[in-house]
């Protein structure tokens, strides 16, 4: 018998042992787990109660804070009293609700509540008539029903109340105490058992696993290439027989993992594997190593990206700032729009040319505003359609950008002035499909694509407005007009209207003469 038990002990005898362990641990999880339940009912119960406590305390405060309030109020007729009343008065209804709705939770009939809530609203309806006698000039009747001292029913009545209530939730806060505090000693109770039991049994296992140097040995083996497969491989050859090494190794790139993943959380794209090189990318390529750095291009990629789009929203939203406190007079509006637009851009130069239409024969365009290198330039320029990269951008109606820009491009070409930039934008200010505008961009930096988006977008909300404020100036000149005819109108009439009398009075004097000279001819 003796000699079975020891077959089974050296065969089998570290099984036994990991299943009794885990057994033990399942066992202590399982407790654990109860106790902590028993943990949150027990917090959540207390919780409750002292709710319910604080709320039935809150009654007798909220009727002391309304008699101190009505008796100031009737002493310095302060109206801030009055709104201590009516915030304490509005928070009765609540309360009452909450106690009613809480008191069956805990084993407690609600109906106890019914006298108390009944007395409460008579003693409102009491406070509501002082005051009413106090507004109404009939102090000394409201002084008097204080004096009444109503509220020592209300308070009896809360005593009362309190005689039933309060033992019911001392004895469930008990209940509650012990049920968490026997979970708990049983929980106790049962990891010193796991202590017990566990560590000789670990001990055992262990020294097992120690007599067993083969096994030992492929199992750093597969830790090692576990490591290389699905953490870092650098490439280099490590030493399976020295334990230290290779758990070493496991460890630095732990530590490199959760600093390259906490250098990402804290914003830091250009966070670095230390040991990533050229000559292992391949290798790691579907490594943690890898698909990390893979992601961190990725993130590194929509970070930048949703900074453009941020720097372009912030941009629209400020130059519709400008739009609208500038929508009454173009000059200041086209000005401001396009100084903000280049120094926006960061560019150095800048000029729109608006269309002039007023003579049918001779359309061109016209600089209407000019900036360099942050000052306003004062230059009178005209460009006929078709004329240069503006007129022939005005025709086509779409976009031009000149990168590598000559020497003597901004001379013969442009119409902004001195500088040599590097780049040029010529973007068109079309609305309804109509260009109205030419917006000329000069850069010593080149734009790129999220800044010619931004340009465009914004072109479009100028144009907007300019044809906007244009629209309403015509319509203001043609109602001067008008209004101008229709005086002069009025002033023909008034001449036509003398005339006729000075007529109609020139014919009754011939014919008083013509009447005359008949009788003159008579005699």
């Amino acid at each position: 018998m003796n000699e079975v038990l020891r077959r089974i002990y050296k065969r089998y005898g570290v099984k036994i042992a990991l299943y009794l362990i885990i057994a033990l641990i399942l066992v202590d999880t399982f407790l654990t787990y109860q106790y902590k339940q028993a943990l949150g009912r027990n917090i959540e119960a207390q919780a409750t109660l002292d709710e319910i406590a604080a709320s039935k305390a809150s009654i007798i405060s909220n009727l002391n804070n309304i008699d101190m309030s009505l008796r100031g109020y009737l002493l310095v007729g302060n109206e801030a009293f009055l709104d201590t009343y009516e915030k304490i008065k509005g928070q009765n209804a609540p309360t009452m609700t909450y106690l009613k709705q809480k008191l069956p939770e805990i084993g407690m009939d609600a109906s106890n509540l019914s006298e108390m809530d009944a007395m409460l609203n008579s003693y409102f309806k009491l406070m509501d008539e002082v005051i009413l006698l106090s507004k109404s000039g009939t102090t000394d009747a409201a002084l008097k029903i204080l004096k009444e001292d109503h509220g020592t029913e209300v308070w009896q009545t809360y005593m009362n109340m309190s005689g039933v209530v309060d033992p019911i939730i001392q004895a469930k806060k008990t209940e509650s105490q012990e049920a968490y505090t026997k979970l708990l000693n049983m929980s106790l109770f049962f990891q010193g058992v796991l202590f017990l039991v566990g560590i000789p049994t670990l001990i055992y296992t262990i020294s097992s696993l120690t007599r067993s140097e083969k096994r030992r040995t492929k199992l750093f083996e597969d830790l090692d290439l576990q490591n290389r497969t699905l953490i870092f491989d650098s490439n280099e050859k490590t030493n399976v027989q020295n334990e230290a090494e290779v758990i070493g190794n496991i460890i630095t790139n732990l530590n490199k993992t959760a600093t390259f993943i906490k250098g990402i959380g804290q914003g830091n794209f250009d966070v670095k594997w230390d040991g990533f090189r050229a000559a292992n990318v391949k290798t790691n390529e579907h490594t943690i190593s890898g698909e990390l750095i893979a992601m961190r291009e990725e993130m590194k990629k929509q970070r930048e990206q949703g900074l453009r789009q941020q720097w372009a929203s912030d941009g629209l939203n400020k130059l519709t700032e400008i739009i609208r406190d500038h929508q009454s007079d173009f000059e200041s509006l086209t000005g401001k729009s396009v100084y903000f637009i280049v120094k926006y851009l960061k560019a150095h130069q800048g000029g729109l040319f608006v269309l002039n239409d007023d003579d049918e024969e001779d359309k061109h365009l016209e600089l209407s505003t000019c900036y360099a290198f942050d000052r306003k330039k004062f230059v009178t320029k005209r460009i006929n359609i078709g004329e240069g990269i503006i007129g022939q951008v005005f025709l086509e109606a779409e976009p031009v950008y000149i990168r590598d820009v000559p020497a003597d491009y901004i001379h013969i070409t442009s119409g902004l002035g001195e500088a040599n930039p590097r780049c040029i934008t010529v973007q068109p200010l079309k609305h309804n499909d109509e260009v109205v505008a030419i917006l000329e961009i000069a850069s010593f930096a080149e734009l790129d694509q999220h800044a010619l988006d931004f340009l465009i977008t914004a072109c479009k909300s100028l144009a907007a407005s300019m044809m906007a404020l244009q629209s309403s100036h015509k319509t203001k000149i043609l109602l001067e007009k008008s209004q101008q005819q229709a005086e002069e109108m009025r002033a023909q009439e008034e001449e036509m209207r003398q005339n006729m009398e000075e007529l109609e009075a020139t014919q009754e004097e011939m014919k008083r003469r013509e009447a005359d000279l008949r009788i003159e001819l008579k005699k």
